[in-house]
């Protein structure tokens, strides 16, 4: 682990985590559920390095150390995204894991806070955020308190992530789409930029071909023309390879439901409920983007996804949208879906002045770089 600094009375040591660390990175997540009415693990299977750098982003894993053994990570990644309609460079915050055996020792999460915010005095982000799970209560009182020592957590708004359940038999839809190729990515990326919603990664040609990296080759994109001009694009893209979503418990009345529905999607083709300690088998449907008038093309696009997600074996296309987005309604009523809810927030620290940001916008970062 480099760069550590003591802390003598907890004899806990923090630092970046390196390939050293990866073993141990992989069993906390593992280890540490997200709680709500579905604890999920978000693993990083077999390598926790190999899910960073997600186009072009650049990740920092902070790791506490008490007693030789790994007890507190949290993950930074930043990257150019638009804020107040101008590209800056903006700091996630994910990951935050505490082992079961440091619970109850404030001081392990304040000072780790601390260590990471020394590393970012020289050249900061504008501006933090992170997401929280909407039925997370005990992550949100934590944080939203406004604890000493700790940033200011403000929210900022919500997020539907909506998992829609791909038909066992899909057909190819009415909308027209393409594949793309490489003469196409100057307008791909005039459609990706289009939006500029509050914290939507920027995209350059070099963070499209660094995708392939991360298993989305070009190819992969669907396009959709009018008149020639592009008016849609996005990818379907399976990170289960370096990163998996895994369910580990069901609140009581979930489990005890789970036969009822499972049966019913058998029956009706809706959403199933996985088995406990299986991985999610899910696409996300990223990137997306659409030019403006364009975007109620949505639910046609995710049908010419669904016969390209059953041949990659996903049960799920995932996308995440604003709550207030007139869409989903109609996502719902036109697909079997599952639904779960985060809210997000900007991360201060009380003795740095907060970034002013439009009342108007629409927060919309795209949730397969998070």
């Amino acid at each position: 682990m480099a760069g550590p600094a003591a802390d003598r009375e907890l004899s806990t040591r923090f630092g970046v985590a390196t390939e050293a660390d990866d073993e141990a990175l992989r069993r906390l997540l593992r280890e540490n559920p997200m709680r709500g009415a579905i604890r999920l693990s978000f693993e990083r299977e077999p390598n926790y390095f190999r899910g960073t750098q997600l186009a072009g982003g650049a990740d920092e894993t902070i790791v506490a150390c008490a007693d030789e053994r790994l007890v507190c990570m949290g993950r930074c990644v930043q990257r150019e995204c638009w804020v107040n309609g101008a590209a800056q460079r903006v700091g996630y915050l994910g990951e935050l894991r505490l082992a079961a055996a440091a619970r109850g020792r404030f001081s392990i999460l304040r000072d780790g806070y601390r260590f990471f915010h020394s590393r970012q005095r020289h050249a900061p982000p504008v501006l933090h955020f992170t997401s929280i799970a909407a039925d997370n209560t005990l992550a949100r009182r934590l944080l939203e308190r406004g604890a000493r020592g700790l940033p200011r957590y403000g929210c900022l708004a919500e997020l539907d992530t909506v998992l829609v359940a791909v038909p066992r038999r899909p057909r190819a839809g009415k909308l027209r789409v393409a594949r793309a190729t490489c003469e196409d990515i100057p307008d791909l990326l005039r459609v990706l930029n289009a939006s500029r919603h509050q914290l939507a990664a920027v995209w350059t040609t070099a963070r499209l071909h660094a995708l392939a990296g991360h298993g989305l080759p070009l190819e992969r994109f669907l396009v959709v023309r009018d008149g020639g001009e592009m008016t849609a694009c996005g990818a379907l893209w399976d990170q289960r390879e370096f990163r998996q979503t895994v369910i580990r418990r069901y609140s009581r009345p979930l489990a005890i439901a789970r036969p009822v529905v499972n049966l019913a999607s058998r029956i009706f083709g809706t959403a199933r409920l996985p088995a406990t300690g299986s991985v999610l088998a899910h696409a996300f449907l990223s990137p997306l983007g659409f030019v403006r008038g364009a975007e109620d093309l949505l639910p046609d696009f995710i049908g010419a996804f669904c016969p390209c997600a059953a041949q990659l074996g996903a049960e799920f296309l995932t996308l995440a949208l604003p709550t207030t987005d007139h869409r989903l309604p109609v996502l719902r009523r036109r697909f079997s879906t599952r639904t779960w809810r985060s809210r997000l927030y900007r991360v201060d620290w009380p003795e740095e002045p907060a970034l002013t940001l439009d009342d108007d916008a629409v927060f919309f970062p795209d949730v397969a770089l998070l």
